[in-house]
C-alpha cells in the first residue's frame, strides 16, 4: 500500500507596491516563479485626490490644525488596503511603498502575516518618510549601501530579470528615462556618441503635458506615454550599449545596471560606486565623470566580456527572491 504523500502548501504573499511603469510586475513574477501564491495590490500616489464628502474635509481641517494629523493620508491609506479582510492570513506581507500607508494600517498588516518585509527601492534622502516605517517590519532591505549603514538595514542589490546572450543588436546605444534635471547631461553624451557615428535611440518621458521643451538631438525622442519595463527590456536587448544616469542623492546601483548585465550589454554609467562590485569590468562598464569629454573608441568597438557564471547568477531575480524571503 502506497503511503499518502502530502504536498507542501503554497506560501501566501500579500504584495503591496507602487505601480509606476509596471515595475512591480517583475517582483510579482519572481515570487510566482518561486512557488508563492501572490495577492498583489498595485497602487499610485494619486489614487486619493478628493474627500468623499464635506464632513471628511472639515474633519481633516481640524485634525491638521489642532492634532497635527492629516486624515486625508489616513483615508487614502485605508482605501489602498480596503480589499484585505481582517480574517486574511499570509505567510508574508511584502511592501515596496511603505510611505503610502498610514501607521495604523501597517500595524494591521503585521497582525495578518508571519513576517513583514519591506524593500526600499529608492533612497531615504529622496523619501524621508521611509525612516518612520522601519519599526513596523521584521526585515528591511535597501539597495543603497549608505542607507543600509546609516539606518541599520539589510543590503541587497537590485537584479536582472531578462536574459539573452545571443542577440544581434539593431542599435548601438539605448536610453530611457523621465525628462528631468539629468537631461542636459543626456544631450551631452548623445552628442558625443553621434559624433562617433553611433546609432542611438533615446526616449525621454514627459510627465507634464504642458512641457514645451524640444530635443536638439535627432537621436532623442520626447514621448508622452510611458514605456513598460518589459518593452524597455526589449529595446535594451536590441542595443549594444546602455546608459545609466544615477540620481546623485543615492549610491546604490539602479535596475538599469543589472538589466545590462542580464542581457550582456555594455554600460555607460555616472555612478562611480560601481567599481566596488564584483562584476565590474572596465571593458564592459565605462564610468562617465564630470571631466569626461569622449567615450574611448576601444570601449565602443570591442566585444562584451561575459561575467563569470557564479557572479552572473548571483544577481538574478531568482537569487534575489531567495535572499529576501530566506528560502
Amino acid at each position: 500500500m502506497l503511503n499518502k504523500i502530502e504536498s507542501t502548501p503554497m506560501k501566501k504573499v500579500l504584495f503591496i507596491a507602487e505601480s509606476h511603469f509596471g515595475l512591480y510586475k517583475i517582483f510579482e513574477k519572481g515570487m510566482q516563479n518561486a512557488g508563492f501564491e501572490v495577492t498583489t495590490i498595485p497602487i499610485q500616489y494619486e489614487e486619493f485626490k478628493e474627500y468623499k464628502n464635506l464632513k471628511q474635509r472639515v474633519h481633516n481641517f481640524f485634525a491638521k490644525k489642532f492634532l497635527k494629523k492629516n486624515l486625508k493620508d489616513y483615508f487614502r491609506s485605508e482605501g489602498l488596503i480596503a480589499s484585505v479582510s481582517k480574517k486574511s492570513r499570509f505567510d508574508y506581507v511584502f511592501i515596496i511603498c511603505p510611505e503610502l500607508l498610514h501607521p495604523d494600517h501597517l500595524k494591521f498588516l503585521k497582525t495578518i502575516c508571519d513576517k513583514m518585509i519591506v524593500y526600499y527601492w529608492d533612497g531615504f534622502d529622496h523619501f524621508p518618510k521611509y525612516i518612520d516605517t522601519v519599526p513596523y517590519f521584521d526585515k528591511c532591505y535597501t539597495f543603497d549601501p549608505v542607507d543600509a549603514k546609516k539606518y541599520n538595514l539589510n543590503l541587497v542589490t537590485n537584479f536582472y530579470f531578462a536574459e539573452n546572450r545571443n542577440t544581434k543588436p539593431e542599435t548601438d546605444f539605448f536610453f530611457l528615462s523621465s525628462y528631468d534635471n539629468r537631461y542636459p547631461l543626456v544631450e551631452k553624451i548623445v552628442s558625443l556618441l553621434e559624433k562617433q557615428n553611433q546609432k542611438i535611440l533615446v526616449y525621454q518621458y514627459i510627465r507634464n503635458p504642458e512641457t514645451t521643451a524640444t530635443p536638439e538631438n535627432k537621436s532623442i525622442q520626447f514621448i508622452n506615454n510611458y514605456i513598460s519595463i518589459e518593452d524597455a527590456a526589449r529595446h535594451t536587448q536590441q542595443s549594444r550599449i546602455v546608459l545609466d544616469i544615477h540620481k546623485t542623492i543615492q549610491q546604490g546601483l539602479s535596475f538599469r545596471v543589472f538589466e545590462a548585465m542580464g542581457l550582456e550589454k555594455k554600460l555607460i554609467t555616472t555612478n562611480p560606486d560601481i567599481v566596488n562590485y564584483d562584476f565590474y569590468n572596465p571593458n564592459n562598464i565605462f564610468i562617465w565623470r564630470e571631466d569626461t569629454e569622449s567615450i574611448p573608441t576601444d570601449f565602443l568597438n570591442t566585444a562584451y566580456q561575459q561575467v563569470p557564471d557564479e557572479i552572473y547568477k548571483k544577481y538574478s531575480r531568482e537569487s534575489w527572491i531567495e535572499k529576501v524571503f530566506d528560502l
